[in-house]
């Protein structure tokens, strides 16, 4: 039987509203629970804010946005800041971790994209964010680079960011000032300063060159881009292309000559270079000119789609000078691509020097003999038998020491054992009896059974 005490103490419990109770408190007894809410979980400082904006923006009181919007800024950084300050100390972190920075940082770009944010607090936030980008060993530099960039605005803000950028000096922060200098704060005079400084690679002449043609300077262009194809490091790629292009349009022959001809000497776009002359002068009608250009340009060929330049040489020289190179570099070809050579020779229906290279792989050619298998798939009909046994070894070696993977790579391989024995052959017999061996020899191997159970 329940106690007197304890009903009356039921009693109070039914009694008692906490929505009733908030709504009693005072100005003063509201503002003890919120900030002993606050002491005793940071986290409600947070969600008061928010509350506050919503508040506010709901009214559409500006005045009260902008300093809720700064203070959130500030918030928000510090959640960040204290992960992004562990990672630069120890050069890394947890995933989740990195995850919730992440995070953090997104609310920033939220709040930097709604707007409403004061000067004051944009720089406060650049000074205060910039002391862990400068430490620059926690990974997360690239993100906060795009905050950066994503919250300034006024030149002042831009100004600021550039100081920022310019006290540790390297290429990559020289890139970004001058970026800064030309496309936000539109300073000609400090952005070409800086940038006839910093001239090395081709990448650096070629920003001058956009920057002269959007300016609608062309010659200044074509000056600064001639410049860059004889002292440019790196990629000149966009430098080459600009020049050809104008002097192409030009019907500037000579032009073309010698750039291609800087192009060879410095081993830089010398292929594709010499591709974009032949087809000038396939298409201005000179074959002698077009066929040396791409005869030059096969012959410079380090990499790549040998096959393919193989038929673009056979479709474009005329029958007699095709005949006379063909032999060469077709022997050339088996030396450099065994499987480009092997597409020339099934064009050449030369299928049993294909047969004995798939299954006589060249010795440098090791690891190569999955990708025969496009050939043996071509020679099904032809070679059914001695097809059978490429792929039954290839088949077998995946499953000594295997695993699901190679298991699954070895049932491949014995359904088309399997398609050729009943649809080619016509002899269901032979395959079941050999299957049945491979499964008997195999039966401690419960995974590799399982893969071709369907088989």
């Amino acid at each position: 039987m329940m106690s007197s005490h304890s009903e009356q103490g039921e009693e109070k419990s039914r009694g008692f509203s906490l929505d009733g109770e908030l709504k009693s408190l005072d100005g003063k007894n509201l503002y003890k629970l919120v900030q002993n809410l606050i002491r005793k979980n940071p986290e409600v400082h947070r969600l008061v804010l928010e509350w506050f904006k919503e508040k506010a923006e709901a009214s559409s009181v500006v005045e009260e946005v902008v300093p809720l919007n700064d203070e959130l800024l500030m918030e928000y950084w510090e959640k960040a800041e204290y992960i992004i300050s562990e990672f630069n100390e120890c050069g890394g972190g947890p995933e989740d971790e990195e995850a919730e920075a992440y995070e953090w940082l997104n609310e920033i770009s939220e709040l930097i994209e709604a707007g409403n944010i004061s000067s004051d607090a944009k720089l406060e936030f650049l000074d205060v964010a910039f002391v862990e980008y400068d430490t620059a060993n926690s990974g997360f530099e690239d993100a906060l680079m795009d905050i950066f960039f994503a919250i300034c605005d006024t030149k002042e803000e831009w100004e600021f960011l550039v100081e920022k950028l310019a006290n540790r000096p390297s290429d990559w922060r020289k890139d970004l000032i001058m970026n800064i200098q030309k496309n936000y704060l539109c300073n000609e005079t400090a952005y070409l300063e800086l940038r006839m400084e910093n001239l090395h690679y081709g990448m650096d002449y070629w920003d001058l060159v956009v920057f002269y043609v959007n300016k609608g300077d062309l010659q200044k262009g074509l000056e600064t881009a001639e410049e860059g194809i004889l002292k440019g490091e790196g990629r000149l790629t966009e430098l080459f292309q600009f020049l050809f292009e104008h002097f192409a349009e030009e019907k500037d022959t000579a032009n073309i000559e010698r750039i291609v001809q800087v192009a060879l000497t410095r081993k830089s776009e010398d292929k594709v270079m010499l591709d974009r002359l032949f087809e000038y002068y396939k298409t201005d009608g000179n074959y002698e000119k077009a066929k040396a250009a791409q005869l030059k340009a096969y012959e410079i060929m380090r990499y790549g789609n040998y096959y393919a330049v193989y038929k673009n040489l056979k479709a474009f020289l005329r029958d007699a000078d095709w005949k006379e190179v063909e032999p060469t570099i077709f022997n050339d070809i088996k030396e450099k691509d065994v499987c480009d050579y092997l597409r020339i020779c099934m064009d050449k229906s030369m299928k049993e020097a294909v047969l004995h290279t798939i299954l006589n792989p060249p010795e440098y050619q090791w690891g190569m003999e999955n990708t025969f298998d496009e050939f043996a798939a071509k020679l099904e009909e032809d070679f059914p038998e001695k097809i059978i046994e490429y792929y039954w070894q290839n088949a077998y070696m995946n499953i000594p020491r295997g695993n699901r993977k190679t298991y699954r790579i070895a049932a491949g391989y014995l359904a088309k054992v399997k398609h050729i024995y009943i649809n080619l052959l016509k002899d269901e017999s032979s395959w079941k009896k050999r299957f049945s061996d491979l499964k008997t020899e195999f039966k401690k191997r419960p995974a590799f059974l399982d893969e071709v159970r369907e088989l």
